[in-house]
């Protein structure tokens, strides 16, 4: 396999499985690089670009609604050297999940088992704050690009939360209850919507952040169950919608137009989408593979092997 892409661009992916931080050359996906003995287990990435690091949290030895030995730590990877550098320890809140920046600048964390959404200044690679949140199982979280907000869903709880925020500070500004449990969560760059996935049938809700109300159902053709992680194009202009323990995955243009489906792996998990739009990874955790989508053939080129059990990648530049 030959992708596309620049001479500066590389991937760095989370193998969960084998507990460890892989750096893929993203012309084969071939391994470059690997950090190993990670603490059990990595979950969950965030790569920030402007410090040269990357934030990959270490959930526990579980998975959501079953995870017995929480973990409290965040591992800190230096881009530039492929080296781990530290740990950003959580304590007293456990089970790190997803992270994400805000527009404020600061890494904003899910800590699942203690209701809380954690605040870090990522210069610092130091925790500066920390939110309550009503639920145990705030498991993703996604911020507005276009106003001091973030929004978390609560899984089987069946509710997304409307955080505001502002230089490391926050404050609950509303709860939206949804038809039934949810799954993953983004924002769109174009619109005040986030889309959230319903974990317990085969749809997606388009929710406006302005009004605080379910805008849309979209049902998702092809799939015979409930999807899971949702994902923006960077531009906006495409969603992916992943299946949640099915091999598929559904595109969507910016207006919830449903356009393709493609083919996975066993236990896709998550993906991104390439700087160009040209292609969409996904992560297969069960298969040990990468599915590579080509966006404008519409088509799956192929499932590349790739350390022992991946959950999530993500391009950066070198």
């Amino acid at each position: 396999m030959n992708l596309q892409h620049t001479a500066t661009q590389e991937i760095i992916a989370v193998d969960k499985q084998g507990q460890q931080v892989l750096f893929l050359d993203p012309g084969d996906l071939s391994v470059r690089a690997a950090i190993t003995g990670l603490p059990t287990r990595p979950h969950e990435l965030l790569v920030l670009e402007k410090q040269r690091k990357a934030y990959v949290p270490i959930y526990g030895d579980g998975v959501h609604g079953d995870n017995p030995n929480p973990n409290h730590q965040v591992a800190v990877i230096d881009l530039d050297t492929r080296t781990l550098t530290g740990f950003i320890d959580t304590l007293p809140y456990v089970s790190p999940h997803t992270g994400r920046l805000g527009r404020d600048g600061r890494v904003y964390l899910c800590c699942e088992d203690s209701s809380t959404i954690l605040v870090i200044d990522p210069d610092q690679d130091k925790v500066v704050g920390h939110i309550k949140v009503p639920s145990t199982n705030i498991h993703r979280l996604t911020p507005l690009p276009h106003a001091d907000q973030l929004w978390a869903e609560s899984e089987e709880d069946g509710q997304l939360y409307a955080i505001n925020v502002h230089n490391g500070t926050g404050q609950l500004a509303a709860t939206l209850t949804m038809p039934g449990p949810v799954n993953g969560i983004d924002a769109s760059p174009l619109h005040p919507w986030v889309i959230a996935s319903a974990a317990d049938r085969p749809v997606i809700y388009a929710v406006d952040t302005e009004q605080r109300r379910v805008l849309r159902t979209v049902e998702l053709p092809g799939h015979r169950r409930q999807g899971q992680v949702v994902r923006f194009s960077p531009d906006g202009r495409l969603l992916a919608v992943l299946g949640d323990f099915e091999p598929v995955v559904s595109f969507y243009d910016e207006n919830l137009k449903w356009l393709f489906n493609a083919e996975l792996g066993d236990k896709p998990l998550d993906g991104c989408f390439s700087p160009a739009q040209d292609y969409l990874l996904v992560a297969n955790e069960n298969d040990a593979t990468i599915s590579v989508i080509d966006i404008l053939n519409r088509k799956t080129l192929g499932h590349v092997p790739v350390g022992q059990g991946c959950e999530i990648l993500a391009y950066f530049q070198r």
